[in-house]
């Protein structure tokens, strides 16, 4: 039911996370990403706060997760913009050492918070996770009915480059592939729906070009340029109509049923 490119071994990623092999090894394009990509990531946070119905430095006591981590960059926006410290789930026991640092609550399993999950969010960590249907399923079983899932995974298989794999991509989603493998984890999916239009441009030559090639992606400065000038017309073209029709992302929001 859920065929992709990890089930004819075409895309296998080269960069494998379990719990017994823990580190990641693509740090430096998270930090690439977090210090090129900051107007990006905003945007992330601030979608994701409207359905959440969280407003700036709301003085309810909220409690976020974050699945996935990573460098913090995500979770740094929360705080500053919101006043929110998410609890942190990261299995690689250095970003785990770094997100304490920066005082964020953090553990390396989901299964060792204790209190049933009320918002959760994961932002590009489903397709680093070979069994992401399991997945799925443990984060169902540690929240309450009714809470909110939200999550944002890069789309479009035909997209699948040699940089996915080097970065420890397993696959890029299918809409449908995603709503069923959700749904199957006990959730209700009450919308889906495309990010960033004008990525798909990006993603073909990054897949034409190549990861840090001659033309330059994949440099900071590649980052930049694109967080500066290109994604404030993806969004304007999202608005309008594109988030209907195509786009390099998806975005999912979901209730636990």
């Amino acid at each position: 039911m859920y065929t992709n490119e990890m089930r004819n071994n075409k895309n296998k990623s080269a960069v494998v996370q379990t719990e017994t092999n823990q580190q990641y090894s693509a740090i430096h394009n998270l930090n690439d990403a977090e210090i090129g990509l900051q107007s990006y990531n905003l945007d992330i946070i601030k979608k994701i706060a409207k359905d959440f119905r969280i407003k700036k430095f709301d003085k309810t006591r909220v409690k976020i997760v974050e699945f996935g981590a990573g460098t913090g960059a995500l979770a740094d926006i929360w705080r500053t913009e919101f006043g929110i410290s998410p609890t942190c789930i990261e299995i690689d026991p250095n970003l785990a050492k770094l997100l304490q640092s920066k005082g964020f609550e953090v553990y390396n399993l989901i299964s060792k918070i204790s209190e049933p999950i009320k918002y959760l969010y994961t932002s590009n960590v489903l397709e680093h996770i070979e069994d992401d249907l399991s997945v799925l399923i443990t984060i169902r079983q540690k929240m309450q009915v009714g809470s909110s899932l939200i999550i944002y995974v890069p789309a479009l298989p035909i997209l699948y480059s040699s940089h996915d794999k080097s970065i420890g991509h397993y696959r890029r989603y299918r809409k449908k592939e995603l709503i069923e493998k959700v749904e199957s984890a006990g959730f209700v999916v009450k919308k889906i729906y495309w990010n960033d239009s004008l990525g798909i441009l990006a993603g073909l030559a990054v897949k034409v070009f190549g990861w840090k090639s001659t033309v330059g992606l994949g440099s900071k400065k590649s980052f930049v340029v694109y967080d500066k000038y290109v994604y404030p017309i993806s969004k304007i073209l999202d608005k309008l109509f594109f988030k209907k029709i195509i786009g390099k992302n998806l975005f999912l929001f979901a209730k636990a049923k």
